[in-house]
């Protein structure tokens, strides 16, 4: 039987993490949660638009948390710090080189956005596709599937994701992970599945780039990227010292006027 772990029961230190190997010219390395694959059921959130990448073809399923209760966002910038520790400690034996951590923070490509403080968060959940058609289920209030059309703006959803594994590109990586299956909900936090058919399937898709993992090229371009950043915030420091400074040499010269 599929384990489904609720989203404020996750334990990060379960999480396991394989070594990338290539797969269609990327590397992937999957993630499992205590020896078992990674599924988590979200909290409740308000579904708002289905949109599609151009470049890459996916769909998105854009959703809002509840905005008196942001936990299930947090846990997943929990995620998000916890993935970028585990590939700065296991980089050695991954990549053969250890990755300084401001580099693979400028490499990694977040789950969670950074928002307003008056703002409520918003989330973007990749929909497997295969075949022009969605591979994830969709249930309504009394447990019978139906169509992703039956999705309006506003619905109460919750969902469940498959943290399927990290995914390492030629310039960035991200934690590739996809809803499996969606509930819309009544008033109830946690809805619970009378069914459960989570699908392992998920379209890769032709891949477009050919290299070694963690290109040394790359690595070295983020690199100079901070060097220059600090040297521009040095820059930029004394300037506004230097303003300083001459408002005061002014000022000393009005007096003696």
């Amino acid at each position: 039987m599929t384990e489904i772990t609720r989203f404020n029961k996750v334990t990060l230190s379960k999480i396991q993490y394989s070594k990338p190997v290539n797969q269609q010219n990327v590397y992937y390395g999957n993630i499992l949660y205590d020896d078992t694959p990674f599924y988590i059921q979200t909290a409740q959130m308000q579904f708002q638009e289905i949109r599609e990448d151009k470049s890459s073809k996916q769909k998105f399923m854009v959703v809002s948390v509840d905005p008196q209760d942001f936990t299930f966002y947090d846990l997943l910038v929990k995620l998000d710090d916890h993935n970028l520790a585990s590939t700065y400690k296991y980089s050695k034996e991954w990549f053969q080189k250890e990755l300084p951590m401001d580099v693979l923070e400028t490499m990694y490509r977040r789950i969670t956005k950074p928002f307003k403080k008056e703002d409520i968060p918003i989330i973007e959940l990749r929909i497997p596709i295969q075949r022009q058609k969605y591979k994830c289920s969709l249930y309504d209030q009394n447990n019978e599937s139906v169509s992703m059309d039956t999705l309006t703006k506003g619905v109460a959803i919750t969902g469940i994701l498959h943290i399927n594994g990290l995914k390492f590109l030629k310039k960035d990586y991200y934690c590739d992970m996809y809803v499996s299956q969606i509930k819309i909900c009544q008033n109830t936090s946690f809805p619970i599945f009378t069914e459960c058919l989570i699908r392992d399937e998920h379209e890769e898709g032709p891949s477009v780039y050919d290299y070694e993992i963690m290109d040394e090229e790359v690595i070295h371009m983020n690199k100079e990227k901070l060097k220059l950043q600090e040297q521009v915030d040095k820059i930029v420091t004394k300037i506004e010292e230097d303003k300083k400074e001459l408002l005061t040499l002014q000022q000393k010269i009005s007096t003696l006027n």
